[in-house]
């Protein structure tokens, strides 16, 4: 599995990454760079600025959950007839 992978599947959990997770979880130097590639394929990932406890101002980055079971599985809802419609 690649780190872009592993980043997004921690991602998709629902974790939110900064760069020293990143380094620690996933041995990713280049957070910044493996987002952006992630969000060229079409993802959409949020970022914010937020300060250490040291006040050093770092990027985290997360998604937005899924709406429901059948998203975050990725499969699309259908509508079935109901009795009596067929």
């Amino acid at each position: 599995m690649s780190q872009s992978d592993e980043i997004l599947a921690a991602l998709k959990r629902g974790d939110r990454l900064t760069p020293l997770d990143a380094l620690t979880q996933f041995n990713c130097m280049r957070l910044a760079s493996r987002i952006s590639d992630l969000k060229r394929e079409g993802y959409t990932i949020h970022t914010r600025t937020i300060k250490t406890p040291s006040g050093k101002s770092v990027s985290e980055y997360w998604m937005d959950a899924p709406k429901d079971l059948f998203e975050m599985m990725g499969m699309k809802k259908v509508s079935l007839p109901q009795f009596g419609e067929l």
